[in-house]
C-alpha cells in the first residue's frame, strides 16, 4: 500500500520538504554557533577541502565500480568522472594556499585561484550531473561496445578539457587569467556577483531539473543525486550571501558542500550495502541449486557423491551406512497416458515424501529419471529395511484426493537395500550392489523391498 502511495509527485513532494529541511536545519546549526570568523580555526577551511577532495574520490571510486559490476548502470560514467575531476582540481585550490601546509593563517594565499578553481569545479559536477540524466534517458541507445566507448571518451575528454580550462583561467597563465576576487579587499568582483554565480545557480538548477524529470528520484542513488544538486545550490547561495571570502559565508559555504558530499557518499554505500544483498542472495540460490535437484527439492547427485565419501572412510559395524535405491514403477506409463507435467508433479511429490522420512543427517538425494537414492548414516540393515518398508506403504496408500492431485493414481516403488559395515566400499560400488537388490524387486513383482545378499 505505501509502494503505491509513492507516486512521482510524492517522491518530489518529500524530497524537495526534506532538502530544505536539511538546509534550514544546517543554518541555523552554523549561525547559532558562530558569529564572526575569528571562532574559526585558519585550517578549518583546508581541513574541510582536503576531506571533501577525499569524499570525492572516494565517491568517484564507489561509481566507477558500480558502473564496472553491473554494465547497466553505464549512465553513472559521466557523474563518476565528474567527481573525479572535482577532487583532481581541488590540488589547486590546496596549492593556492601554501600557508595552509605551514600551519600559519590563511592569509596571504591566491584567493582568486581558489575561486576559479571553484567555478569549474561546479561546472564539472553540474555538466556531469545533465549528463547522467541524459546518458539514462537514452540508455536504451547507448547499448553496445562502441557506443559505450564513444560516450566513455567524450565524458573523460570534456572533464579533463575543464581541468584543463581550470588552470589556464587561472594565475598559473596569465594570458587567460580572469579575475573574480579583488586580492586587496578580498571581495568577489562584479563579474562574479551579477553573472557567474547565477549562471552556475541555473546550471546546477537545470542538473535537478532533468535529473527529477528523467528518473522520477526512484530509487537513493537518483535521490542523492538530486541532493548534490541542492546542495551546491545552497553553496552558491551562501556565497552570493557576502561579498568578503573572508567571511563566514565562505566557510559556511564549504561546510555545506562537504556535508552535501557526505550525504551522498551515504547514498552510495547503502546502494553498495543494497547490491551485496542482492548478490549474496543470487549466491545463495547458485550454491544451493548447486546441490540440489530443482525438480524434486531433493540433493543431487554430486552432493550425494561427496557426502558418501566421506562417511564411507569411517564405515564399521558399529557405524554402519545403508543406502536404500528407489525407483517408481511404471513411471513411463504415467507419463505417456498423463503428460510429463504430471509425471513432473509425481516426481515433486516423492521427493518430498522421502526428505520427510528421513533424519536431518541423512542424504535423500535423486539421481536421475525417477531413481532415488536414501543414504542413512548410522542404520543397520535390519533399520534400513523397516525404514524401506514404511516408506514404500506411506507411498503405496497415496491416491490422487491424498497427494491434492500431484498423483493421478496410485502408484508404488522398488527399492534395494545394501549396508556398509567396512570402510573398504566405494560410492560406485555401494550403489551398484543396491542397484542389483532393487532390480529383483522389479523382478519379483515390483512395489517391494529386497535387501542386497
Amino acid at each position: 500500500m505505501f509502494k503505491r502511495m509513492m507516486t512521482p509527485f510524492t517522491k518530489k513532494l518529500i524530497f524537495t520538504l526534506l532538502s530544505l529541511s536539511f538546509f534550514l536545519v544546517l543554518h541555523l546549526l552554523f549561525t547559532h554557533h558562530f558569529k564572526h570568523p575569528t571562532q574559526l580555526s585558519p585550517m578549518l577551511y583546508p581541513g574541510l577541502t582536503i576531506l571533501l577532495m577525499v569524499l570525492h574520490l572516494l565517491i568517484a571510486c564507489l561509481l566507477f565500480m558500480r558502473v564496472y559490476c553491473d554494465s547497466k548502470r553505464f549512465y553513472l560514467v559521466a557523474i563518476a568522472s565528474g567527481f573525479m575531476g572535482s577532487a583532481l582540481i581541488m590540488t589547486g585550490t590546496l596549492a593556492s594556499f601554501p600557508a595552509w601546509f605551514t600551519n600559519q593563517a590563511a592569509g596571504g594565499g591566491n584567493y582568486n585561484d581558489a575561486a576559479i578553481f571553484m567555478l569549474f569545479r561546479h561546472i564539472i559536477l553540474a555538466s556531469m550531473c545533465s549528463c547522467t540524466a541524459l546518458f539514462y534517458a537514452l540508455r536504451a541507445r547507448i547499448d553496445g561496445t562502441i557506443m559505450r566507448l564513444t560516450c566513455f571518451i567524450w565524458v573523460i575528454g570534456a572533464t579533463l578539457l575543464l581541468m584543463t580550462l581550470g588552470y589556464l583561467y587561472s594565475s598559473y597563465n596569465p594570458l587567460l587569467s580572469v579575475m573574480l576576487i579583488d586580492e586587496y579587499s578580498l571581495s568577489w568582483q562584479a563579474l562574479w556577483q551579477n553573472k557567474i554565480a547565477y549562471l552556475m545557480i541555473a546550471m546546477w538548477f537545470a542538473s535537478l531539473a532533468l535529473i527529477i524529470h528523467f528518473s522520477h528520484l526512484k530509487n537513493l542513488l537518483w535521490l542523492g543525486l538530486a541532493i548534490l544538486c541542492v546542495g551546491d545550490i545552497g553553496t552558491l547561495i551562501i556565497m552570493l550571501s557576502d561579498p568578503h571570502t573572508n567571511s563566514l559565508a565562505w566557510f559556511y559555504s564549504r561546510i555545506f558542500e562537504t556535508v552535501s558530499a557526505l550525504i551522498i557518499l551515504l547514498v552510495l554505500l547503502c546502494d553498495v550495502f543494497q547490491l551485496y544483498q542482492r548478490s549474496y542472495h543470487k549466491y545463495q540460490i547458485s550454491y544451493h541449486n548447486s546441490l540440489h535437484d530443482t525438480l524434486s527439492g531433493l540433493y543431487n547427485r554430486r552432493f550425494l557423491f561427496e557426502h558418501a565419501q566421506h562417511a564411507l572412510k569411517s564405515a564399521s559395524a558399529e557405524k554402519p551406512v545403508s543406502f536404500v535405491l528407489c525407483d517408481i514403477d511404471h513411471f513411463k506409463q504415467i507419463n505417456d497416458r498423463y503428460g510429463h507435467l504430471q509425471g513432473d508433479k509425481v516426481i515433486n511429490f516423492i521427493g518430498q515424501l522421502l526428505l520427510n522420512a528421513v533424519r536431518s543427517h541423512d542424504v535423500a538425494a535423486r539421481t536421475g529419471g525417477e531413481e532415488f537414492v536414501l543414504m542413512l548414516n548410522g542404520t543397520s540393515n535390519v533399520n534400513a529395511m523397516n525404514i524401506a518398508h514404511r516408506i514404500k506403504s506411506q507411498i503405496a496408500g497415496q491416491d490422487a484426493r491424498s497427494s491434492q492431485g500431484a498423483l493421478p493414481k496410485p502408484v508404488t516403488m522398488s527399492m534395494g537395500v545394501y549396508t556398509v559395515t567396512e570402510a573398504n566400499c566405494t560410492i560406485e560400488e555401494c550403489l551398484e550392489r543396491a542397484d542389483q537388490a532393487m532390480y529383483r524387486a522389479k523382478k519379483e513383482g515390483r512395489n517391494r523391498v529386497v535387501n542386497y545378499h
